[in-house]
């Protein structure tokens, strides 16, 4: 008959005290009958059962504390939220710490993420939304395992114009399409390129792009230079403000990109007089 550890327990704990209330009686009736041969197996068996005993407690106790091992959580939870404090949803966190490769993970429907078993130190989080500015946010996870909540506050990306309405076949990307078609001065990267070209930032297709250089962002990513100077860059028809390419879209976000290094070739729609040396980079995303 198989029992549960509990049983098996609780029927060694009361072997044990049987046998020690026969181990007396033993003593009287050795001293009685004189039989001392009698008296030698139950001292075998108390030193048996108590041996037993001794090496079966710290078992239990090793056990107990690899089950507290197990259970205990270092984890590090948090919300992301707009500038209105409405939550943000879909938004990649990337957990950072020198020497290991980052952890990804997406907000929730109400803006909250966790990361879990987080080994104590300094860590960095980086948190990105197409449409938003990519921010960074210090944590320290304490040798007891505790972190305090994090509220991550992303500023949206301003936009002074209307957005551009393209109808077609292809919906928003037919003007992509037809730039790339008739236009000889631009460089234009559909998804394949990109998935080509971009292994961990969007900057990275431009690479290939004569006069562009590539400088590592405080922030995420990349600052872009076209031609020594920062470049303007519209996302789906609207301009952003002073943003960097990375810090608008990740690689999987888009479906294509263009870059005008110079004036030359530029559409009329794109074109600003106050950025005329510097260029303009134009994203179109997978979904609008």
């Amino acid at each position: 008959m198989l029992c549960s550890p509990a049983a098996q327990f609780a029927s060694q704990n009361q072997t044990w005290h049987v046998l020690l209330d026969i181990f007396p009686h033993g003593v009287q009736r050795e001293g009685e009958s004189g039989a001392l041969q009698r008296s030698k197996p139950m001292r075998a068996q108390y030193r048996m059962v108590l041996t037993g005993g001794l090496l079966l407690l710290p078992t239990l106790s090793f056990r107990s504390l690899g089950a507290q091992t197990q259970a205990a959580r270092y984890e590090v939870v948090g919300i992301v939220i707009d500038e209105g404090k409405a939550p943000i949803p879909s938004a990649e966190l990337a957990l950072m710490r020198r020497g290991e490769p980052s952890r990804i993970v997406r907000s929730g429907t109400d803006g909250r993420f966790s990361f879990t078993n987080v080994r104590p130190g300094p860590i960095a989080l980086t948190v990105r939304r197409l449409g938003y500015k990519a921010t960074s946010v210090d944590v320290d996870m304490s040798p007891a395992g505790v972190a305090a909540p994090v509220e991550v506050e992303l500023e949206e990306v301003a936009s002074d114009i209307d957005m551009v309405f393209v109808e077609g076949s292809k919906g928003h990307l037919k003007e992509f399409y037809e730039h790339k078609a008739t236009n000889n001065f631009g460089k234009f990267f559909e998804r394949k390129d990109i998935e080509r070209l971009a292994r961990s930032y969007a900057s990275e297709v431009l690479r290939t792009v004569p006069g562009a250089r590539l400088e590592a962002s405080e922030r995420t990513g990349n600052r872009v230079l076209l031609r020594g100077c920062k470049p303007m860059v519209w996302v789906d028809g609207m301009r952003a403000v002073g943003a960097e390419l990375d810090e608008l879209a990740r690689p999987s976000d888009l479906a294509g990109i263009e870059v005008y290094p110079s004036w030359a070739g530029l559409p009329i729609q794109y074109q600003d007089r106050d950025n005329r040396m510097c260029g303009v980079i134009v994203l179109w995303t997978r979904s609008q």
